[in-house]
């Protein structure tokens, strides 16, 4: 493990990984690797969700006197309509900046966190012009995650005021964790210089890696490397030497698969300080301190990497005080000390039966860095205490060809992850390029899972990187919860022909549990049957269906529910449509049986809990 790097306490009292000491192989066979444990120079999970980075801010004014603005006034952005950070606070208006037409505001950052959509946010903006004493923009917008298409990229949206249009340029990442900034300018000791303070101008930026992902062309590039500080030499800023310098940003989301560069450049009345770049590869927790030495000084820049889990699911992470009237309250996390809430959520669970620990993988979304991932061929295997259990496994000779949702069909056929430790191993590549997709492990253990912080029964994704690509695994690990075995078949009423082809989606999903938005829907939904309607699969009438899964866990204060969005065809021609959703109680005595009926066909569906 590198210098600055977690350690096991740091990461959520849980084991991230064990390497062992085994020599990498430098062309490594999947079936080697589906062998072994990890290796040293395997990458290691991050948990992540999807955060918002609000880049920029571009007034465009009505005004046609060739005279520029001076604006001031406010962006405030909100969280479940509580005030959440000041984007840009000049409410004097002796403290106006002057802007040209569609020229960019300097915004400020969060101070804490990084903004988190599924707590529907929403930008409060109140521009004034101080020249002509008049009130650009005036209105609200809300930073909506939006469908699977505006994710991971730049979005562009407008507010319309009286005299003139704030466009707001923000992009929501679907797997993001945050980092929180520290730059400090120390003195070496003989440096020839004296007291302890330094005049000092100039820039930091930082830059995302591969930020042509998400824009589609050099101007929007351009957005992708925020100021974190800009001083001009005429207006130096007086910093006392090893004490944090004042950023214009304390906070960025970052891609967890992604990587940060910050470009130093200052300066002071004695020439440059110093003049590099450092990179930050992105994490899950902990923190990293990386220099720039020169003859003269030392800056030392400080990330320090999060997650959202605390605050998305707060009640279960944090205690709040009494808030003032209009004022948001006031989060104190619980690092030293046991919360006052129970560490499990209650459970509603029959009276006849108790449930068992369950993990559930509801997907895997693989993606290429540089190039599309076409052809997906590699193995996940869930490594229980030493029992494997493979839940996706595709060699060279039968690829999985993916669809433009880029969304790996995950086989689960075996259940009964029952354990206190739980992991995972990934190996993915693309066969077309030859490219490596991800290559790495996540682990849980257990044991530690249903502490202050506990990680129970909540929707995680863990990001596991390669060299090329990299795999978000979306899972839930339950503390009390029942296995559900599913069978599906299908039977066509009123004709004799026995060959029945079947296409479309059947899924899996809790009841009870919210599925408001597209990420929730897609992503922690069990796809059970997918198949697409030029490729059906041919089954007898009666005969049970082969399905992507057959095992679903589901939590005990919940139910199952199973949509089916199918169609059948006979060999006669008759097409029918069979659309319909039905819900399966927890009850371990006896199969349920329920039928989703169709004009001509009819999809049966029975479901035992054990």
């Amino acid at each position: 493990m590198g210098e600055g790097e977690w350690t096991d306490d740091e990461v959520l009292q849980f084991l991230l990984g064990n390497h062992s000491n085994e020599e990498d192989e430098q062309n490594e066979t999947l079936s080697t690797y589906r062998r072994r444990k990890v290796q040293n120079d395997d990458y290691i999970d991050r948990l992540s969700t999807p955060l918002i980075e609000v880049l920029s801010v571009c007034i465009s004014s009505d005004f046609n006197d060739g005279e520029p603005c001076e604006i001031y006034g406010s962006i405030l952005a909100l969280e479940e309509q509580c005030p959440l950070f000041d984007l840009y606070d000049r409410s004097n208006p002796e403290d106006s900046e002057t802007i040209v037409k569609r020229g960019t505001l300097s915004l400020k950052g969060p101070d804490d966190r990084a903004i988190i959509p599924s707590l529907s946010p929403t930008l409060h903006i109140c521009l004034k012009d101080r020249i002509r004493g008049v009130e650009v923009v005036n209105g609200h917008l809300n930073l909506e995650l939006g469908d699977e298409d505006s994710c991971d990229r730049l979005i562009k949206r407008a507010v319309e005021g009286a005299y003139g249009v704030a466009y707001v340029y923000y992009v929501v990442f679907q797997f993001a964790v945050y980092g929180t900034f520290e730059v400090r300018v120390t003195s070496n000791d003989n440096d020839g210089k004296k007291g302890n303070v330094a005049d000092i101008y100039g820039s930091i930026v930082a830059e995302y890696e591969n930020a042509t992902m998400y824009c589609n062309d050099d101007d929007e590039v351009k957005l992708f490397a925020p100021r974190l500080f800009d001083e001009p030499p005429h207006l130096p800023l007086r910093v006392l030497l090893g004490t944090p310098i004042r950023l214009f940003r304390n906070v960025l989301a970052v891609p967890a698969y992604s990587s940060l560069s910050i470009k130093v450049n200052l300066c002071d009345s004695n020439g440059t300080i110093a003049d590099g770049c450092l990179e930050f590869p992105a994490y899950t927790l902990g923190d990293k301190t990386l220099c720039i030495q020169t003859q003269y000084a030392c800056v030392e820049v400080t990330v320090r990497w999060h997650h959202a889990y605390y605050y998305i699911y707060k009640d279960r992470f944090a205690k709040y005080s009494k808030p003032e009237t209009g004022k948001r309250p006031k989060t104190e996390m619980l690092f030293d000390c046991e919360p006052d809430f129970p560490p499990c959520i209650p459970r509603k669970v029959p009276s006849y039966h108790f449930g068992s620990l369950g993990t559930e993988v509801f997907s895997v979304f693989v993606a290429g860095l540089t190039e599309k991932v076409s052809t997906l061929c590699g193995a996940i295997t869930v490594d229980a205490l030493g029992r494997e259990i493979p839940i996706y496994d595709r060699d060279d000779s039968c690829p999985e060809m993916l669809s433009e949702d880029v969304l790996a069909s995950v086989d689960v056929k075996h259940r009964g992850i029952r354990t206190s430790e739980i992991g995972m191993v990934l190996y993915l590549k693309d066969l077309a390029s030859q490219l490596e997709v991800c290559r790495g492990n996540l682990r849980w253990c257990v044991g530690n899972l249903g502490g202050y912080m506990s990680f129970y029964n909540l929707r995680l994704c863990s990001i596991v990187r390669g060299d090329n690509g990299y795999a978000a695994v979306h899972y839930t690990i339950f503390d009390d919860s029942f296995e559900a075995s599913v069978e599906v078949k299908c039977f066509c009423d009123g004709h004799l022909d026995n060959s029945i082809y079947l296409y479309g989606t059947l899924f899996g999903r809790y009841g009870e549990y919210d599925y408001s938005t597209s990420y929730q829907l897609k992503y922690y939904s069990s796809k059970l049957f997918d198949q697409p309607r030029d490729r059906p699969v041919e089954t007898k009438a009666g005969s049970q269906i082969t399905m992507l899964k057959s095992k679903v866990m589901v939590p005990a204060d919940s139910f199952l529910i199973i949509e089916a969005n199918m169609g059948a065809l006979g060999i006669d021609g008759v097409e029918d449509t069979i659309h319909g959703t039905v819900e399966f109680n927890i009850d371990c005595c006896s199969t349920v049986t329920r039928e989703i009926i169709g004009k001509s066909y009819r999809v049966e569906i029975s479901v035992n809990f054990n």
